[in-house]
């Protein structure tokens, strides 16, 4: 079962959003419902919630902000904005989130909305793998992993503020990441298209600064790969 928030300061809408929820997913989720900013907080983390369903307006308070606070405090929560402003489409990006619904539409869009945190949720439970350091085994999140290096006999795999040698091979780690978002753009490199800031003929750059080299033999298929990857959104 899933934990989901519902946040809303307009009872009937709050009413009529917890009976569509209910009616499409029937046992599948512990629904809390919050009726201002500050219990919409406390709730949302005391429950450790999968999913929030937010209105952006909350009286004086803002749902675009419980969101920031919500991305920083659970980042693994699936924000759903809803409103009666279409005017807030734009707005609403200055905060991760899955999906915007205008309340008009609430009875067909809002259980996309779900549908499409409930991907997310489950695509993230397969974002990890596993791999040998030294003497031991370590968990990863790939959407951690910035790229990978060839490594003499090894591989070295390169996180925001960590690097480490992992005992498999480069052609090892490609295998578990290939269908994850990951590109070969060099017989020595495997990167992470999700980290990716700018792409040039030459080189990929990271958002944090790091540069790593297409070579001529993979430039057409690593493009394509990227091109793919834009293609699914990311």
């Amino acid at each position: 079962m899933y934990n989901l928030l519902l946040c809303d300061d307009n009872g009937v809408f709050l009413a009529q959003s917890q009976k569509i929820i209910t009616e499409n997913y029937n046992g599948i989720f512990n629904i809390v419902v919050s009726e201002n900013f500050d219990d919409g907080l406390k709730k949302c983390v005391d429950s450790n919630a999968d999913i929030a369903v937010l209105d952006i307006e909350l009286k004086d308070e803002s749902g675009i902000d419980l969101a920031k606070l919500l991305n920083e405090k659970i980042p693994d929560c699936r924000i759903i904005f809803l409103t009666n402003h279409i005017g807030y489409a734009t707005d609403v990006y200055s905060a991760e989130h899955t999906y915007f619904v205008v309340k008009e539409d609430m009875e067909k869009n809002l259980p996309r909305a779900i549908e499409k945190a409930l991907s997310e949720i489950e695509a993230a439970k397969n974002d990890f793998i596993t791999v040998s350091s030294k003497d031991r085994k370590r968990v990863l999140k790939v959407s951690d992993i910035f790229y990978c290096e060839h490594s003499g006999r090894t591989a070295k795999i390169y996180l925001e503020n960590d690097s480490f040698t992992v005992t498999e091979k480069l052609d090892t780690l490609y295998e578990s990441l290939c269908e994850k978002g990951f590109t070969r753009c060099h017989k020595s490199f495997i990167v992470n298209m999700a980290k990716v800031s700018e792409i040039f003929r030459n080189k990929y750059v990271f958002e944090n600064g790091n540069e790593i080299p297409i070579s001529r033999n993979y430039a057409d298929a690593t493009k394509t790969d990227f091109a793919k990857f834009m293609c699914r959104g990311g």
